[in-house]
């Protein structure tokens, strides 16, 4: 008895619309030439042949295979697609990536045997793998990666028809991947504005050379220092004091004109 296990059928992209026509209209016209495979008496390849023997009551032959896991199973299945379909890019990335499991194994009984002492030819390079399968580079990987992750099914559907890029798509998450990072950096700063009190405040009415602060403290200078040509000595005092109390990475923002600029920078 023939059974469906809906993993193995959702492994392998659909037959478009067209697709599907045309091999429902050779099967009519010259029956099914191909056998359908299975594995413990699931279908591995021929879910469309089998779907359109059932509808019109066609006879069809079976064949069966022998496999130790699951994982075998799908590993076959995908590489078996990539010797019959004409796949974009797109689809032969997803298919691949569905092996990034199967490599990942690999990997870790290959470490696992190193660890034992036995002799390992080669050491296995998962993303390495995965873009070899799919015959595109491992910058397209990763971006068909991301995409899979974060693309909406209506952009996924756009990829499979063409209708989009992998470089467009994955630009747009990008996009959007900044935007909710500028949103969350805009919503910290409110939590802190919240928190801040005026008894943080210290006001001081002295000359700032002659101020006791703490080194590393201090996350923003912002500072005006006079124009004229005779305060031009105070800016050395000025970065001389930033490098000191200011915290990693943080902000000394000075205004100035443009006059003595350049004297400024030296």
């Amino acid at each position: 008895m023939i059974e469906i296990k809906e993993e193995f059928k959702n492994l392998i992209p659909a037959l478009s619309a067209e697709e599907y026509a045309q091999l429902e209209a050779n099967i009519l016209n010259e029956g099914i030439r191909e056998p359908i495979i299975t594995w413990n008496g699931y279908i591995i390849d021929g879910h469309n042949r089998y779907d359109i023997a059932t509808r019109f009551d066609l006879e069809y032959k079976t064949t069966s295979k022998h496999f130790a896991t699951e994982q075998s199973v799908k590993e076959w299945m995908i590489l078996n697609q990539f010797g019959r379909r004409n796949l974009s890019n797109y689809q032969r990335s997803v298919l691949a990536l569905q092996l990034e499991e199967v490599f990942k194994e690999k990997a870790k009984d290959n470490l696992s045997k190193g660890g034992k002492g036995f002799l390992i030819s080669e050491k296995v390079n998962t993303n390495k793998e995965i873009s070899n399968v799919a015959n595109v580079g491992k910058d397209t990987i990763a971006k068909v990666k991301k995409i899979q992750e974060k693309a909406p099914e209506e952009v996924k559907q756009k990829l499979a028809t063409g209708e989009v890029s992998i470089n467009a798509a994955y630009q747009e998450i990008k996009k959007e991947e900044k935007k909710e990072q500028k949103e969350k950096q805009i919503e910290l700063i409110k939590q802190q504005a919240k928190q801040f009190k005026n008894s943080d405040i210290k006001i001081f009415n002295k000359d700032f050379r002659q101020l006791k602060i703490q080194d590393s403290s201090i996350d923003l200078i912002l500072t005006d220092p006079p124009y004229p040509a005779e305060y031009l000595h105070l800016w050395k005092d000025l970065f001389v004091q930033a490098k000191r109390i200011l915290k990693p990475n943080k902000f000394l923002v000075a205004y100035s004109g443009q006059m003595y600029l350049d004297k400024i920078f030296k």
